[in-house]
């Protein structure tokens, strides 16, 4: 039967649950001007760890803010989804474009069980400092992107990236350094 720390812990996440909804219908009900970008961040900061002057514009996705950390000088573009099963971590100066999946949740082996007894695990994803996501690209679990990569749009993004490299495809591959590209950014 059910026990009473089963009821709690069910009460406890559906709050949880309502709380992300409720900030997450605020947030993105604001036009996509530059101005709400700004209140659509002020409205996710309490819930969520987001540095200074980061930008989010409309239509976000996030199932667990507690586990989001972006860093300070970001834009997060619109229709981006965080599937926070694990960690993700954003460090500064990044730019994410739109329709861009960073998802940490995989499954484990069919004979295999997780702590919870569930067969769904999350695995971090870090994203280092100065990195450009191209739209519709896909981040998945336990992917570790170095300092200043550049992520070509629609690429799929699996394994950990060195620094400063130009990685487009899917699986994506390193293609060229950013000797060149660095200077362009804004």
């Amino acid at each position: 039967m059910f026990s009473c720390t089963m009821i709690k812990s069910g009460i406890r996440k559906t709050l949880e649950e309502m709380y992300v909804y409720t900030f997450l219908f605020l947030a993105n009900s604001f036009p996509d001007m530059s101005v709400c970008s700004i209140i659509r961040t002020l409205f996710v900061r309490p819930v969520a760890n987001i540095g200074n002057n980061t930008r989010i514009r409309k239509n976000i996705y996030v199932n667990s803010f507690r586990k989001l950390s972006i860093g300070r000088n970001c834009f997060i573009n619109r229709g981006v989804q965080f599937d926070c099963s694990g960690r993700v971590s954003i460090g500064d100066n990044c730019s994410i474009g739109f329709n861009v999946l960073v998802t940490t949740s995989t499954h484990l082996e069919k004979d295999r069980v997780g702590e919870d007894g569930h067969t769904v695990i999350g695995e971090d994803v870090i994203i280092g400092n100065g990195v450009w996501i191209g739209a519709n690209s896909t981040i998945l679990p336990g992917t570790e992107i170095g300092d200043n990569c550049i992520i070509a749009a629609g690429a799929v993004v699996k394994g950990k990236l060195d620094m400063s490299g130009v990685y487009a495809g899917v699986p994506a591959k390193y293609i060229r350094d950013t000797l060149g590209i660095a200077e362009k950014r804004i």
